[in-house]
């Protein structure tokens, strides 16, 4: 975390190295984020509405008076929550994981489909997963054209329209669900606890860790900027951004679909987790000022 704030700081350094031009504006800016995950598939159901937090550095270069471009980078905390598993929906059953303390282990499934195994894995700690707490840290690039008015007294009001991109720079999971069983020999998954319990800082082992390394979404957003003294500004803005790429992995690394056979009675197959393509849209609030 400390490394991604001082990356913030050098580029708002090095956007503060042409801020004599009047045609560029940089500052800090901060603010809430409210985002919820559009389901896709029967395998998953989004659990209420996520939140964070932003702050970062920002930038205008306006060609005239009216239009510019509008970027910046800003460090991301979010968090959000996504049901595997629900005693009312059939549908939402038998996501499990094997696991050393807080590493969860990786999944891989045999060619035949039906069967696979945890990689280097000879212990029996496994987990049935009902719901899950990402807590992510992204780091994000906003890449908008702007248009703004002329002055209006002392405030100019203006929209921006673009792509925002967000780079995965960390995640943590809490679980919650039921202690399981894991059977090195035959790779099968068994409840055996009825009693719930959480699993707090959670995290895969492999490349993938749940979330997407990238997520982009397009964004329209509108704002004030009000000329309190000299050339600073004070601006609030609020954006609305579409999800245009999956905000988790479609096909998890690590979270082991049981699912009975449709042939053999009393007998299940296992596969890694497949959810499809589920975007995610953020509301963005910003506060900043602009020098």
């Amino acid at each position: 975390m400390k490394k991604l704030l001082s990356l913030i700081l050098i580029s708002g350094i090095a956007f503060g190295a042409n801020a004599q031009d009047k045609k560029f504006q940089m500052g800090l800016v901060l603010g809430p984020t409210f985002n919820w995950t559009k389901i896709q598939t029967t395998k998953i159901e989004r659990n209420g509405i996520g939140n964070g937090f932003t702050i970062g550095v920002g930038g205008n270069y306006m060609f005239n008076d009216n239009i510019g471009f509008a970027s910046g980078i800003q460090f991301d905390l979010e968090s959000f929550k996504i049901n595997y598993g629900q005693n009312t929906n059939t549908n939402l059953d038998g996501v499990f994981y094997a696991y050393t303390d807080t590493d969860i282990q990786k999944y891989e499934a045999n060619d035949d489909g039906i069967s696979g195994s945890v990689k280097d894995f000879t212990d029996t700690t496994a987990f049935l997963l009902q719901t899950r707490k990402f807590r992510a840290k992204y780091v994000t690039i906003p890449l908008f054209l702007k248009f703004q008015t002329n002055m209006i007294g002392q405030f100019k009001y203006y929209g921006k329209f673009g792509l925002r991109t967000s780079i995965l720079a960390g995640v943590r999971m809490d679980d919650t669900g039921y202690n399981a069983d894991y059977d090195p020999a035959d790779g099968s998954f068994t409840q055996i606890s009825t009693s719930g319990r959480t699993q707090e800082n959670m995290k895969p082992i492999t490349l993938k860790k749940g979330l997407a390394q990238v997520r982009m979404g397009i964004g329209i957003y509108g704002g004030a900027e009000w000329n309190f003294t000299g050339s600073t500004f004070l601006y609030s803005e609020i954006g609305f951004n579409y999800g245009i790429t999956p905000s988790l992995y479609q096909t998890s690394s690590h979270l082991v679909d049981k699912v009975e056979s449709t042939t053999t009675p009393d007998t299940y197959e296992y596969s890694n987790l497949d959810i499809k393509n589920n975007p995610q849209h953020i509301i963005e609030i910003k506060f900043g000022l602009l020098f």
